[in-house]
Formats: structure tokens, C-alpha cells, sequence
């Protein structure tokens, strides 16, 4: 049986070489709809080969670099038998590989094109170990080896959201395990439940491990470009944060103006915070962006700032450097930052973003969401208690995907009651609690904090009988076709 990995960044490579080294991927999985666990029988046949697919789903693919170049990366692909590129394989088809959707009839001429193109045998037994399993290139990917077993790594938090959007069910039917990084205590995924997918937690030791294994080859580096301008203080080194970027403006969530704003505003609260010096790190997969206009704001308030675009992981930073802040907007980064290495995080913009991001159901909604939660700056403790973000989490499943969430209802009722009923003398938590839901969501929903009240049937029935409940019945059906729509 030969195993593949789809890995499209740099920390998707680390999480899968942490789970190589924890051993999650020596045992074959079976499909959990099968009452499996998410676990082969002991006799199954063992991984024989490890393939690592490579695949760049930048936006720009011509202004970014693939992740396998970056220092280090060797280091972790030498744990594969071998690498295979999936954006060379789709060049004849003149497609994106975000934007891939091979026609069914053509799905048995690709299968038999790509493994004759990836040495692989026709009767040769295929796991897939996908990431973002409900957008391309991941989907097309399990259509077309339709006989795969199919494996998800989730490197970041959206797996603590709900399936956005619809996977083909024979997909669904063959998932097995998530694999996912614990960022976030006391909550487990929800990505995938719908396919009653079972959960394996990476070992953070494993995580670690590798982190460090990457900065290593990053030591000179990081010496060359950091270390002078964060050691320039007689008595040792100046108090520093690390601003993380995202590329919001690329997917089109804010303009690029907002942005740069965003970036200018992440650099004032470092400076409140007491730091001397800002290390920008912009994201990897993001465009160039203006950066005259942040100069310009560090000079302005005192501190100095340093531009790093070197394809180094945030996180080998924070391991190897220890900076006093990490600040960002819901970069992944702070919750690695603030979990694992006890670094205090600071979250900077969330209300803008999530007024911006649209849909609803956006799956960036989650992450935003928890670091919006969690990462107020404050010092990390491991005995930190958040009881509410479990219930919250609740309620924006729910309003985000309704259809496959519906066992969430009563428990989103709960907490938006608690959260909207000021009558009662809990409406302190109107403030906290209401930015991260729409007005507009909730009505259709016909939950608490709605802008109408929802429909009564049994006041309608009493007055016009069946004719009405029908009426009453489309109307909702028609409501929740425009929010599946969204």
C-alpha cells in the first residue's frame, strides 16, 4: 500500500513529518462510517512507500517560492520515499490546482495519466492524506483515485469549524482519521463529523521536535538577518515582537488599503506594549504589499522596525528567538505562539475582519473567531479556563452550517438567548459575545437576537388552518436554500 501526501506549505510539512515521527501514519485506517475507529484490522498491509505531493495554490503562483526550497525543507521531505509535483502533472491541462475539477467521465483517463506519471501501479493499493478536504485540489484528488482510502491532516484551526463546503459523498464515505494539531484545549475538531471522521491529535513533542529540526538549518540565517538588530543593547537583547501577516487582500476579505492599515495597527499596539523593536514577517503565500508606509509609522513612534520575507517558518522563529510578543490578525501563528511555546499573543483587527468576511459560513470565520477569543496579549497559563468558547464555538457551527449541524441547534438557542436577553440581567455579554454574529443570519435562522420574531405555526394554525402551516413551511424552505447558497 503506497501513502500520499498532499502538502501545499511549509507548516503542512511539519505537521506531516510530526506524525510520521509519532508513528500516526504506520497503521493502515479504515473508512470510520464503518464503525472502524478510524482503524484498519492488525492484519492489514503495511505502508510499503511514502509519497510526498507537492502542490503551490498561491494566488499569484509566478510572485512565490515552493515551500520544498525553503532551508530545512530537505531535512523533513527526506522522511518520503520520494516527491512528486502536482502543479507539473496538471501544466498540460493549463489549471490551477485550486481550481481543478476533472469532468466525471474523464476521471478513469487522469487516474490512469497520473499514475503512470507517479510510478504508480494499476493494481496498486493508494491511501490518500489530504488537506482542506472540501475545496480542489483535495477533492479532485479523492475522485479521482476513487478506490483510496482518504486520510485528512488539518494544520491549522479551521478544523475546529464546520465542513463549508459539500464534499462528494464518495469522499465522505472513505475518510478515516483527522490528524490535527491540539491548539485549542478542551475543544475537538468538527470538521468532517458529519462522516463521523475519527480525531488523532499530533503530539506537540513530535511538533516541537521538528520545529527545532527546521531551525537549525535556519540558524545562519536568522543570525544574519535578527540577530544584530535584536542584540544591540549593552545589557542584552531589546524587547521585540514579531508581527505575523496575512494575505487578506489577495483573497479579496479587505482591500489592500485596509491592509496595510491592519499592518500599521498591529505595529502601534506592539510599540504600546513596550516593544523597541517590530519584525514583520508578511505571509508566505501573500503578494507584494507597500511597506513604505510601515517605515513610516515605526520612525513615527520610536522603534525600529525590520522587514523579514525569508522563507523561514514563524514558528522556527519563536522557538529559536523567543520574541516577548507575537502579534497578528487570526494567523494560526498566535495560537502555536500562545499553546505551545508560551508566548504571550495579541489579536489586532478582529472586529474589522469579521464584519468583512463573507459569506458567513467563510471558514476563516473559526480561526478568527478563536483568536479573537483567546489571544488578548495577556501572559499564557496552562490553567487558563475559556468555559464559553466551547458554547460559542457552538452557536457559530451551527449559524455557519445549519443543514450539517443541526444536532447544534438547542445548544445555539442556549447560548444566544444568554447572549441577547438583556431582560433577564445577562446582557453584559451582549458586548462580547454578539460581533460574531450577523443580525440578518440569525433571522433567517429564526434564532435569539433575530431582528423579527419567529414564525408561530401554532398561533397560525389556530387561525387558518393547514393552507397556512404549507405557506409557512415553503417560506422557511426557500430561507434556508438562499442561506445553503451563501
Amino acid at each position: 500500500m503506497k501513502q500520499i501526501f498532499l502538502a501545499s506549505t511549509l507548516f503542512e510539512l511539519v505537521c506531516l513529518a510530526a506524525g510520521i515521527d509519532g508513528g500516526d501514519y504506520d497503521r493502515p485506517a479504515a473508512p470510520a462510517l464503518m464503525g472502524t475507529e478510524g482503524l484498519a484490522p492488525e492484519d492489514a498491509s503495511a505502508p510499503t512507500e511514502r509519497i510526498l505531493l507537492v502542490s503551490n495554490n498561491a494566488v499569484v503562483m509566478e510572485l512565490s517560492e515552493s515551500f520544498v526550497d525553503s532551508p530545512g525543507a530537505a531535512s523533513l521531505i527526506a522522511r518520503f520515499d520520494r516527491v512528486v509535483d502536482l502543479n507539473e502533472a496538471l501544466a498540460p491541462l493549463h489549471v490551477h490546482p485550486s481550481s481543478w475539477r476533472p469532468d466525471h467521465a474523464d476521471l478513469p483517463v487522469v487516474e490512469s495519466y497520473l499514475r503512470g506519471r507517479w510510478g504508480l501501479g494499476d493494481t496498486d493499493e493508494i491511501e490518500l492524506v489530504l488537506e482542506s478536504p472540501q475545496v480542489n485540489p483535495a477533492i479532485a484528488l479523492g475522485r479521482v483515485f476513487s478506490r483510496a482510502t482518504i486520510r485528512v491532516h488539518a494544520d491549522g484551526l479551521m478544523s475546529f469549524g464546520p465542513t463549508r463546503n459539500q464534499i462528494p459523498l464518495t469522499n465522505g464515505q472513505r475518510m478515516s482519521v483527522l490528524h490535527y494539531l491540539p491548539l485549542v484545549p478542551g475543544i475537538s475538531p468538527k470538521l468532517l463529523r458529519e462522516f463521523g471522521i475519527a480525531h488523532r491529535p499530533l503530539g506537540v513533542e513530535s511538533f516541537t521536535g521538528v520545529v527545532r529540526e527546521l531551525g537549525e538549518h535556519s540558524a545562519e540565517t536568522l543570525d544574519a538577518e535578527l540577530g544584530e538588530i535584536l542584540s544591540t543593547e549593552p545589557s542584552g537583547t531589546r524587547p521585540w515582537a514579531l508581527v505575523v501577516g496575512q494575505y487578506l487582500s489577495a483573497l479579496g476579505l479587505i482591500t489592500s488599503e485596509e491592509e496595510t492599515q491592519l499592518h500599521i495597527d498591529m505595529i502601534e499596539a506592539a510599540a504600546a506594549r513596550g516593544m523597541e523593536v517590530v519584525v514583520f514577517k508578511p505571509h508566505p503565500a501573500a503578494p507584494p504589499s507597500q511597506t513604505g508606509p510601515l517605515f513610516e509609522a515605526a520612525q513615527r513612534l520610536g522603534i525600529t522596525l525590520q522587514l523579514f520575507d525569508l522563507p523561514v517558518m514563524a514558528e522556527v522563529i519563536i522557538d529559536r528567538l523567543a520574541p516577548d510578543l507575537i502579534v497578528g490578525g487570526f494567523s494560526t501563528a498566535l495560537m502555536t505562539a500562545r499553546q505551545i511555546y508560551q508566548v504571550p499573543a495579541l489579536a489586532v483587527g478582529t472586529d474589522l475582519l469579521l464584519e468583512a468576511i463573507a459569506p458567513y459560513q467563510n471558514s476563516n470565520r473559526i480561526p478568527l473567531t478563536i483568536i479573537s477569543e483567546i489571544c488578548d496579549g495577556s501572559a499564557p497559563d496552562k490553567t487558563d479556563a475559556h468555559p464559553q468558547l466551547g458554547r460559542l464555538l457552538a452557536a457559530v457551527t451551527y449559524c455557519m452550517a445549519p443543514t450539517l449541524s443541526h444536532d447544534l441547534r438547542d445548544a445555539a438557542t442556549d447560548f444566544l438567548t444568554e447572549v441577547f436577553e438583556v431582560s433577564t440581567g445577562r446582557g453584559e455579554s451582549a458586548d462580547r459575545f454578539s460581533r460574531y454574529f450577523k443580525r440578518r443570519r440569525l433571522t433567517a435562522l429564526a434564532l435569539p437576537g433575530s431582528t423579527s420574531k419567529a414564525f408561530a405555526p401554532k398561533r397560525i394554525i389556530k387561525r387558518s388552518g393547514t393552507l397556512v402551516i404549507k405557506a409557512v413551511a415553503r417560506k422557511q424552505q426557500r430561507i434556508m436554500k438562499r442561506i445553503q447558497q451563501r
